[in-house]
């Protein structure tokens, strides 16, 4: 069952400054250049917003990004050890946050085998997938249609669902 969201949620959702920071964070998950303006953005809207379950994930995101960059071994663990702690209690805080489940899923989608997170990925995106099949009205008023675009993309590419859950994820967000 989905939590409810408060006035401040959809405030969020509407902020053109949210959606900056949302662009680049994805622009610092492609390159270095972008990730201290990404914290910045987000450290803002925290300041705005509160601590709102999508911006927190945002922020433990960067903290992973912040693992993959430095060069410095003992940072890089130390990194990714918040990392991975402040993502797995923020989904046990908010279990069917769309946001939340997808950037901890698509996190843990990338790393290595060895690492051990593949099944929590697979749940994380189904859960995803559940998610937005179930109230997509509710989906398409609260994000931009080129978020729902590239989060459809993800999760096709990762080939762990059928054809027709593909298909109707095209259907619901053309």
């Amino acid at each position: 069952m989905l939590q409810p969201s408060t006035a401040q949620n959809y405030s969020l959702y509407e902020d053109s400054t949210y959606h900056a920071a949302q662009k680049l964070y994805f622009l610092a998950v492609q390159s270095e250049n972008y990730l201290l303006q990404a914290e910045q953005s987000i450290q803002s809207l925290l300041r705005k917003y509160g601590p709102l379950p999508s911006l927190q994930m945002y922020l433990y995101g960067i903290t992973a990004l912040k693992a993959r960059y430095t060069r410095n071994l003992s940072e890089r663990v130390a990194y990714f050890r918040q990392a991975v702690a402040g993502m797995d209690a923020q989904v046990q805080r908010t279990p069917y946050d769309v946001e939340v489940r997808f950037l901890r899923g698509s996190f843990y989608y990338y790393l290595p085998s060895f690492l051990g997170k593949k099944q929590e990925a697979r749940k994380d995106l189904q859960t995803l997938m559940r998610l937005l099949t179930e109230q997509p009205a509710l989906y398409r008023s609260r994000y931009r249609p080129e978020v729902l675009r590239a989060i459809r993309g993800f999760l096709e590419q990762t080939e762990w669902f059928s054809q027709e859950e593909c298909a109707l994820l095209h259907t619901l967000y053309p």
